[in-house]
């Protein structure tokens, strides 16, 4: 990893943090008081969601782009891709796409990157879809390999090869940098303080899946509250959340964190709605009872990730959808147009596999055909699209 330098954007910032309020151009950053900022209470979570349609979207990465800093940086910042995506997506019924972000960008492309978050958000408003932004992300490659620049190119066969973890606060022999702890919340507030009344946003993620591999596990413990108490210092008007993942998995503390400060609740789940069993004979415990069970904390509910179709998984929008809206639980899948994140393809492939007969993720190939046409139909029907392409 090469040495990290923090550019003059650092002290600036780290002066524009140093008073109360102070008003540093447009944006305003809000020191946090002694106590925790507390979630907001049920009832007004409850008439945010009740003023919303049923959110159903997709994650959302251009083809072109196989990692948030692919899709972020100046070089590759793609519009058009993203502009003829964003539009299949609006066609489909979606409304909402969750999005990563990534700390590199903003650390080292400052201007660049609110210039083309700008650029995105106009062209998701263009077609109707809001946007929920996720900050940090426990899923990925290590955060000490996080750089701008080239990154690695796709291969096939290969499930999401190079999607980077986030924050970069640890070294290559995984030692905390402490000073990028403060780094990391500029870069939180920044962003947060920007866009905090804009209503082309709809959900700030403070984490994705909180406690896997990209970064140590006592490093979130610590920065994951933090996380979410530099997001709501700035008094956004949208609601945070933290995706949690699948029950079966460890790291239940982080849950926990997620579940008691958040002011809307998200999961991922894998899994058809009932439980199944394989052909093997294994059984697969559905995501009925992980949904149930963070319903039952009163707030509203998103699945921001779900599908995989094919292998042990056996997910479908068929056997997952009809459920998710009956309970009205948002419902967003992992994956859009087949690109260079090579999500068709399920955990554990290898270089050199065919295309599978039942693409794991997406739903588009790159020239917006879809590749189980029955499915869009589903689509339509169960989002309420009608002839003409309107809700």
């Amino acid at each position: 990893m090469k040495k990290i330098i923090l550019p003059l954007l650092t002290s600036v910032l780290l002066t524009a943090m140093a008073a109360c309020s102070k008003v540093e151009g447009d944006v305003r950053f809000t020191d946090l008081p002694d106590e925790p900022l507390q979630p907001w209470s049920l009832e007004k979570a409850r008439d945010w969601y009740a003023a919303q349609p049923w959110i159903v979207g997709c994650n959302f990465f251009p083809s072109t782009a196989i990692n948030q800093i692919e899709m972020w940086q100046s070089s590759t910042y793609d519009h058009e891709t993203i502009d003829r995506e964003l539009g299949w997506a609006a066609d489909l019924g979606f409304n909402t796409v969750r999005v990563f972000l990534h700390s590199a960008v903003w650390e080292y492309e400052h201007d660049a990157f609110f210039r083309n978050i700008d650029d995105f958000l106009t062209l998701t408003d263009k077609h109707g879809i809001k946007v929920m932004f996720c900050f940090f992300s426990g899923a990925g490659d290590r955060v000490d390999r996080c750089q701008i620049g080239k990154q690695l190119d796709p291969v096939a066969g290969i499930h999401n090869l190079d999607f980077k973890g986030d924050p970069a606060v640890i070294d290559e022999n995984e030692k905390a940098i402490p000073e990028r702890f403060d780094l990391m919340r500029m870069y939180v507030e920044e962003v947060v303080a920007r866009y905090r009344e804009d209503d082309r946003i709809l959900i700030w993620e403070a984490w994705n899946e909180p406690g896997t591999a990209s970064t140590r596990e006592d490093i979130v413990s610590e920065l994951l509250p933090k996380t979410i108490q530099w997001i709501r210092g700035q008094q956004p008007v949208q609601p945070i959340t933290v995706g949690i993942h699948s029950p079966d998995r460890d790291h239940a503390a982080f849950g926990e964190i997620a579940l008691s400060m958040s002011d809307i609740n998200s999961y991922h789940s894998y899994s058809p709605w009932e439980d199944l069993y394989t052909d093997t004979g294994t059984q697969l415990v559905g995501m009925k009872n992980f949904a149930m069970a963070i319903l039952a904390y009163g707030r509203p509910v998103i699945c921001s990730e779900y599908l995989a179709r094919g292998g042990a998984y056996k997910g479908t929008f068929e056997n997952t959808l009809p459920f998710m809206k009956q309970y009205r639980i948002g419902a967003i899948n992992w994956g859009l147009v087949w690109g260079k994140t090579n999500t068709i393809w399920p955990w554990g492939s290898v270089a050199g596999d065919p295309e599978p007969e039942y693409w794991f993720h997406d739903i588009l190939y790159p020239d917006g055909t879809p590749r189980y046409p029955e499915e869009v139909e589903f689509l339509h029907k169960i989002i309420g699209v009608t002839d003409n392409g309107e809700q």
